[in-house]
């Protein structure tokens, strides 16, 4: 008699949020995401939490909030981390807003770890 075969854990489904930071934290400008003023920048799933990103209603939009490696002007990045949201969200009806919460510059040392 064999015994049944044990079904492998199911792969959880990512959350449009736990998606939306992947896609910054692979942006090789992107040093880590940050929380914001007071931690407030951040998406609350059951048993988890996605810092640096809200995503709100279609009239509040994508709030992101970045540490960047200062390498490139600013505001070119922050355009790039626009529209790799928007790639994320594939829809243009949600505005999304980069918040640039701090940059580092290449003799700094590298921030903590990057959130994930």
């Amino acid at each position: 008699m064999s015994t049944p075969a044990v079904p492998e854990p199911r792969e959880r489904t990512l959350d449009v949020s736990e998606r939306i930071a992947a896609r910054l934290l692979d942006h090789p400008d992107v040093a880590e995401l940050h929380g914001g003023p007071h931690g407030t920048t951040a998406t609350h799933l059951p048993g988890r939490r996605v810092v640096g990103v809200h995503v709100g209603t279609v009239a509040d939009g994508v709030n992101v909030t970045v540490v960047l490696h200062l390498r490139r002007p600013v505001r070119a990045v922050a355009a790039e981390l626009q529209l790799a949201v928007r790639a994320v969200l594939r829809t243009p009806e949600f505005p999304v807003h980069v918040t640039i919460a701090d940059v580092l510059t290449p003799d700094e040392a590298p921030p903590r770890p990057r959130v994930r």
